[in-house]
Order: structure tokens, then C-alpha cells, then sequence
């Protein structure tokens, strides 16, 4: 999906550390009662009469009680941050994808902005929260530690506090947690402000501890990460979108597909979906390799009509992606038109061999549209974790406003998807035939367990057939 939201969203998760939403304009200002009101109600309002998945997850009645509530509990002044921490809580209620709420700060970048952060990258692993980069000269505090508490805040209690301000399909957790151990100290930043030190608790090999940390502005923290780790690619690098590699032993092709964008594509990857995709695909089939593993993780979704593209490899007989549209028109839910609508044909010259398709919560939108249409042909063997996209439904089609006093930025889908259909629908992503997750030591040595498992999958799979 291409709507000008979801692209401004990469754009934000991409230069939030090199350009950051200046503090002290509207998350500091304080707000009348009277103002956030009137947010609250014009939020509502564009909601019921534009969102097609508003209470898929939720009854209206639940809606309306929620809204209420929000409404009833502004009894003083708050500054954006305080009204963005007490609106955003309704992205767990909703439970919709791309129903996203960011402060006025995040769209906005000011390159003379001097807030400081939380000097490390944090993940989320089992409900747990670990150091995988440490960007401080600070070395209080390594790699691999268990971060147990911020500032006297359990960790347990601020991973809840954020998660349950996240998108996620339903009752998925996949993706608030790929979210957040993706952009853990912005999304900390957005609830608990720019403090001037962190006090933190960890362990590591039993071994309990806590220490202060001064927090770094963002040219810092940006300066220590390109510094302490060379190797790690932190930007979209030419010709990295779409990747090819041959196995030397021509066991397997592995084929990796970043992003379904052709605008991130083409300006940041500087590659075309289609001339890459059927130039790889002839060099899978001309290789005879009977095996290709697809690997989606960590892929945003993009233009539908790219995934239809790539399926029409790897599938023999014509196929649906999207069976049915809706949206609101005239206060009632209407079949409507969409994209790529209709039966779509295989190319004549497919990949007929086995498929092993790699996903994790970071594989949401269209991600979840193409592993819906392997899922529902019994094309592929899904390996790692569920995925943040619902296979089933989801909506599209965002338009973004912002709230009229806080400027609060939200996104709000136009269009609902059916890929299958909304009784098939089970509120999660789509699951993995083999789950596979990877550990804080699989991370901090590089080893890709996922890839390792489904590669050792397809031994044991040739041998077998020997």
C-alpha cells in the first residue's frame, strides 16, 4: 500500500536519528481542557467515518466506552506528550495496523534540536529487554545485559506501558514488539520525555548491578553507532532492496525482498521490482535448483501489484490476492474497488521447486498479503516467527491528518482488505509451520538462526528423498 502515511512513516523510522522532532514545540506546550477535548472528538469523528476496520476487533459499544472514558478522565491541562500518552492508548483497543499515532514531534525534523536519548539499542526477547548496541563510550553497561529497570520503572512495566500504545493486527504482539525493538528509545522518549540521565538496573551471567548513564543527543548517539560497528548496515544501501544468492553447492537460492515500495525502492535501493525479480528468477530456473528460500522478514508490506508480480513466479495456476474491498461510504460498509482485484496468472517460466519462506513480526502489510496467498495454495514452508501482518484482513489506503490543536499525527485507513475471509479471520498473524526465534546470543554473534534452521531443513529434506 502507497499511501503517502505509510511512506512518511518509513521516513520518520529511517531519520529519526540524524533529524528529530524538536522538543519544546507542541509535546511541551500545555493544552486546555477545552483543546484536547475537541482533538479527542475530531479524532473520533474521522475515525467513524472513514475507518472500515474500526470495530472489526472491537464493538462499536467498546469503542464509544473507550472514547468516553478518555473524554471523562481530561480533567486539567496536559502538554502534547501527557494527551499523546492518553489518546494513544486506544491503538490497543482498535487493533489496527495502520491505524498509527505518532506525537507532533516525530513528523517533524529539526536539525538544530539538542534532546538527548537513551544511548543504547534495546530488543524485546520473551518479554524481556537486552542490550544488543551500546552507543556510549560508557561501558557500565555491556552487550548482551538484561536491562531490568529506567529510572525505577521495571522493565516488564515499561515494555506494557509501550506496547500497549502500539499498532498490531488484531491480538498480535509479533509486531508492537518488532516495532519497539526496532525503535525502543524513541517510542520511550514519546511517553517518558528526554531525561538528562538514565539509571538503569541489568544482569548479566548472574551478575546484578545498576549504573548511571548520561544521555546522548542524537549526532552522538549516531557518531558511537557507525564508530562501534562498521559492520552493521544502518541505512538503505544501492542494490540491497532485492537480493540474490546462489548457493555454491546450487542446494538452494536465497532470495531477499526488503521492501514492496517502488518508491522506497527506487529512490533509496535504486532498483526496479519487476526488471530485478524476473532477472533473478531466470537465473533461479536456468540453475536448476530445486530449492529457493524467500526471505520476508523485516519487510513492511509496499505496492500490492509487486507481490502479485512475484507470486505469478512461484505459483502454477491463477490465484486471488485480495478477494473483496470495502469502505465507508455514507456512514454504512460498502464493497468498493481496490487493486489487483480478480484472478491473476502464473508466468509461464515459474519456480516449480520447494519453497521456504522466512517471516517475523516486522512482516506486516503486503508481506502478510503474499505469505496469505502461499499460505492458502499449500505453496511454502513458513519458517520463524508469526507475523505482524493478519493473513485475512487488514486495511490500506491511509490518509493522515493531524489533530487540529496538538497536531498530534495519525494515520487512518480508507480501504479494507479481504485476502480470505473475515470468518477465517483469527485476530493473529500468520503462523510459522516451524517456529524459530532468535536468542540475545544469536544477535550479538551475528548467527542467523532462522536462515541456519531452514537451510538444514532442506539437507535433511534431500536426504531423505535419496
Amino acid at each position: 500500500m502507497t499511501k503517502r502515511g505509510i511512506l512518511l512513516m518509513l521516513y520518520f523510522f529511517t531519520s529519526v536519528y540524524i533529524g528529530f522532532g524538536q522538543a519544546g514545540t507542541e509535546d511541551e506546550k500545555v493544552f486546555s481542557v477545552e483543546s484536547l477535548k475537541a482533538d479527542l472528538k475530531y479524532l473520533k469523528n474521522k475515525l467513524e467515518n472513514n475507518h472500515p476496520g474500526l470495530y472489526l476487533y472491537s464493538s462499536k459499544e467498546v469503542i464509544d466506552k473507550t472514547f468516553d472514558s478518555l473524554e471523562s478522565s481530561l480533567a486539567k491541562p496536559l502538554t502534547g506528550r501527557a494527551f499523546y500518552k492518553h489518546i494513544s492508548i486506544i491503538s490497543s483497543v482498535i487493533k489496527d495496523g495502520h491505524t498509527i499515532i505518532l506525537p507532533a514531534s516525530a513528523m517533524s525534523v529539526a536539525d538544530g534540536d539538542t534532546s538527548t536519548f537513551l544511548p543504547y539499542h534495546l530488543l524485546i526477547i520473551d518479554g524481556r529487554l537486552y542490550a544488543d548496541m551500546v552507543f556510549t563510550n560508557d561501558r557500565s553497561i555491556p552487550e548482551g545485559a538484561e536491562i531490568t529497570s529506567i529510572n525505577n520503572l521495571a522493565a516488564a512495566d515499561v515494555i506494557k506501558e509501550l506496547t500497549d500504545r502500539q499498532v498490531r493486527d488484531g491480538n498480535n504482539l509479533t509486531y508492537p514488539t518488532w516495532i519497539l525493538s526496532n525503535y525502543f528509545r524513541q517510542y520511550f522518549s514519546f511517553i517518558y520525555g528526554h531525561p538528562s540521565d538514565f539509571s538503569i538496573g541489568y544482569s548479566i551471567k548472574e551478575i546484578h548491578g545498576n549504573a548511571t548513564i548520561k544521555a546522548l543527543p542524537k549526532d552522538s548517539i549516531y557518531y558511537y553507532r557507525q564508530q562501534k560497528y562498521p559492520g552493521k548496515v544502518f541505512s538503505k544501501l544501492p542494490g540491497e532492496g532485492l537480493k540474490l544468492e546462489m548457493d555454491p553447492g546450487n542446494r538452494y537460492a536465497l532470495l531477499t525482498i526488503k521492501d514492496f515500495h517502488d518508491d522506497v525502492l527506487k529512490k533509496e535501493y535504486r532498483q526496479h521490482f519487476n526488471r530485478e525479480i524476473a532477472s533473478f528468477f531466470e537465473q533461479i530456473i536456468n540453475s536448476g535448483t530445486r530449492n529457493l528460500i524467500l526471505d520476508l522478514r523485516n519487510n513492511q508490506g509496499g505496492d500490492i501489484e509487486n507481490g502479485v508480480y512475484l507470486l505469478a513466479y512461484l505459483l502454477d495456476k491463477p490465484f486471488s490476492v485480495v478477494n473483496e474491498y470495502f469502505n465507508i461510504a455514507h456512514g454504512e460498509m460498502k464493497h468498493c474497488n481496490g487493486p489487483s482485484l480478480g484472478k491473476h496468472n502464473p508466468k509461464t517460466e515459474n519456480f516449480k521447486g520447494n519453497l521456504y519462506v522466512l517471516i517475523n513480526g516486522g512482516s506486516f502489510s503486503n508481506s502478510g498479503i503474499v505469505a496469505s496467498c502461499l499460505r492458502a495454495n499449500k505453496r511454502a514452508v513458513f519458517v520463524g516467527e508469526e507475523t505482524g501482518g493478519n493473513p485475512d484482513v487488514l486495511t490500506g489506503f491511509s490518509n493522515d491528518i493531524n489533530l487540529p490543536n496538538t497536531k498530534i499525527y495519525v494515520e487512518v485507513p480508507t480501504k479494507q482488505f479481504v485476502m480470505t475471509s473475515k470468518v477465517n479471520n483469527q485476530a493473529r498473524g500468520l503462523m510459522p509451520d516451524h517456529l524459530v526465534a532468535p536468542s540475545i546470543e544469536d544477535i550479538l554473534s551475528g548467527n542467523d538462526k532462522v536462515l541456519h534452521y531452514t537451510i538444514d531443513l532442506i539437507n535433511k529434506t534431500e536426504q531423505s528423498a535419496k
